[in-house]
């Protein structure tokens, strides 16, 4: 009895260090990637990034890219709501309004703000808090 409870203990180890090289083996990176230096810590910089503190957003155009996100987010509820379109129609009425807003955007902003923005919002993607 007692070798039998040895051999199940050991075929539990087992099993338990071969997923854990499973694990080991899906996280190295393939042969075709390019393997990069660890990033040595840099302090934490508690300013705004330096894209922004190039182009500043005035108030006005805060309020203006709040009125153009409120103006989508309105219109892609209406066309997601609308019986009538398909998946397909939707997802083309969608871009078009997409495009509508991205252009609107282009009007507003200097190519400079947009691209803070933009690296702006990819930062809060990376950081793990989402985005629009």
């Amino acid at each position: 009895m007692k070798r039998i409870i040895v051999l199940s203990c050991l075929v539990l180890v087992g099993a338990s260090a071969n997923c854990q090289n499973k694990k080991a083996k899906k996280q190295t990176p393939k042969a075709d990637t390019v393997a990069v230096a660890p990033i040595v810590a840099a302090p934490v910089e508690t300013a705004a990034p330096a894209a922004l503190v190039a182009a500043p957003i005035t108030e006005a155009q805060k309020a203006k890219l709040k009125e153009i996100n409120k103006v989508f987010k309105a219109e892609k509820s209406r066309i997601e709501s609308d019986t009538t379109l398909n998946a397909d129609q939707k997802a083309a009425e969608i871009k078009m309004a997409s495009k509508e807003k991205s252009k609107k955007i282009k009007e507003s902003f200097t190519p400079e703000q947009i691209q803070a923005m933009k690296d702006a919002q990819k930062a809060k993607k990376e950081a793990g808090g989402g985005g629009e």
